[in-house]
């Protein structure tokens, strides 16, 4: 019997259904260091990000601070993950299978975002953000007065090595160090028409997730990477280098590193850095539970 509408609409309920479970089952970590941020158009313009927020006293005029002469521009990406059902499972009722494939399929879009923001995260040390400089640099420029004018001061948040990276965050500010941009929330297609011509020729339905959006980098003022190795003294010199951040016309920032961020090869060295009670001499652990810990498999350094 030839395959009726009605079939193709219960199987296109069962596979949307699943893979909206899958969405929302993945684990989501991302947003622990990313905030959501919307887009309407092709790219995001970040020219705000040359102003961290502040309040000063009010002294005479106000202090119009200068919008950064180069605007940072995020362009959003594609991405798609798609899954064709053989017509002939559909016709002898063996497609129960690819409820499970749907499912993961949704699953695959969590991951997606993961792999984004943490990938750029590793990736800081290389990529540049709004000031012109690497997100993870030496000479990030600070200007002397309030309003952003001035020769500027060259500042750090990065600890110079060749290993595996870890990254302190300030991460429970409303200035963010990276932002998760988003064009077009997931979705779900299918390809059912017989008049199609992938249909026609793969006797096949093809059903299909997309996503539109990208990642960008925000303050690097909330972020201190490091490439040398995890230990007690590189762990205390980032988190003070990042109280001691000061922002235009020398005014401290306020900011305290809140997680640690960091891939599978330092997992052992944060764990014992953060998590043991003591050290290894007996002594009490200045360190025990400082900041959050947040272990990625995206931070590993890339294969070569």
């Amino acid at each position: 019997m030839p395959i009726t509408a009605a079939q193709l609409a219960a199987l296109h309920t069962t596979l949307v259904t699943r893979f909206n479970a899958g969405l929302a089952a993945a684990p989501n970590h991302w947003n622990q260091i990313a905030k959501p941020i919307s887009s309407n158009g092709k790219s995001n313009t970040y020219a705000w990000l040359s102003q961290f927020p502040a309040f000063r006293e009010w002294v005479g005029a106000r202090q119009h601070k200068k919008m950064s002469e180069t605007a940072f521009t995020v362009v959003n990406r594609k991405f798609e993950n798609t899954v064709d059902v053989q017509r002939t499972d559909l016709e002898d009722d063996n497609f129960g299978h690819y409820g499970d494939i749907a499912e993961s399929y949704g699953q695959s879009v969590m991951d997606l975002q993961n792999e984004l923001v943490f990938q750029a995260l590793r990736d800081g040390f290389a990529q540049v953000c709004y000031d012109g400089q690497y997100f993870f640099d030496t000479d990030h420029p600070v200007a002397p007065s309030e309003d952003g004018t001035g020769v500027p001061v060259l500042v750090s948040n990065v600890q110079a090595g060749v290993l595996e990276p870890w990254v302190l965050l300030c991460t429970e500010r409303a200035a963010r160090p990276l932002y998760l941009q988003e064009r077009i929330k997931p979705q779900f297609e299918a390809v059912t028409s017989a008049q199609n011509q992938n249909v026609f020729d793969l006797d096949a339905y093809s059903y299909g997730g997309r996503w539109r959006g990208a990642v960008a980098y925000g303050f690097w003022q909330c972020a201190f990477g490091s490439r040398a190795a995890l230990t007690v003294d590189n762990f205390n010199a980032a988190y003070k280098a990042m109280e001691e951040m000061n922002g235009d016309g020398n005014r401290r920032l306020g900011i305290t590193p809140d997680i640690l961020v960091c891939g599978p090869e330092n997992r052992a060295a944060a764990e014992a850095l953060l998590k043991a009670a003591q050290n290894a001499n007996g002594a009490s652990n200045t360190n025990f539970n400082k900041v959050k810990l947040l272990v990625s498999p995206f931070m590993c350094s890339p294969l070569v």
